[in-house]
């Protein structure tokens, strides 16, 4: 979708009237064409959090009845708990990036998501790079923003700035 209005007249079917692919007929094509797609995602991440919450739920009642002191039950619930977690993870980073691979060209869930997960793995180093870069960016900022706001703070407490 993004690619068709972005070079509207690249595609086979549009190389013989360029410029006549609007923002409209793409969004209308996203919507007629990948609600599905949507829907599909969205429906993986549910289930992933409901079976989370399932399994929270029989930890629960079995910390009820008492029986939660064994050691062996801790390890084994805590070993869920990270697998859970992971996969949760796991499926939230590859279905946004599966939204990225619809949009920019227009196939299904299943193939945008296995598109998008080989992506990832040829440019793993690259991906890896633009993460460090942005979390030191994010750190930096935060320690702008609290180093500005503790100066002015000091600057009125010590004039007495109205």
């Amino acid at each position: 979708m993004a690619c068709m209005w972005y070079f509207s007249g690249a595609g086979t079917d549009m190389a013989d009237a360029p410029g006549e692919v609007s923002l409209f007929k793409a969004i209308g094509w996203g919507m007629w064409y990948h609600c599905g797609s949507i829907a599909f995602g969205s429906f993986l991440i549910a289930l992933i959090t409901f079976i989370r919450i399932i399994f929270e739920y029989i930890v629960y009642q079995y910390e009820k009845m008492g029986q939660s002191d064994s050691c062996l039950f801790k390890t084994v619930t805590c070993c869920i708990r990270c697998i859970l977690y992971c996969l949760d993870k796991y499926v939230k980073f590859i279905t946004k990036n599966a939204y990225i691979q619809i949009a920019l060209h227009s196939e299904n869930f299943c193939t945008s998501a296995w598109n998008s997960f080989w992506l990832i793995i040829r440019n793993a180093g690259r991906f890896g790079s633009a993460e460090m870069i942005g979390w030191i960016m994010m750190i930096l900022g935060k320690g702008v923003i609290v180093s500005s706001s503790a100066f002015i703070t000091y600057l009125i407490t010590q004039y007495k700035w109205p």
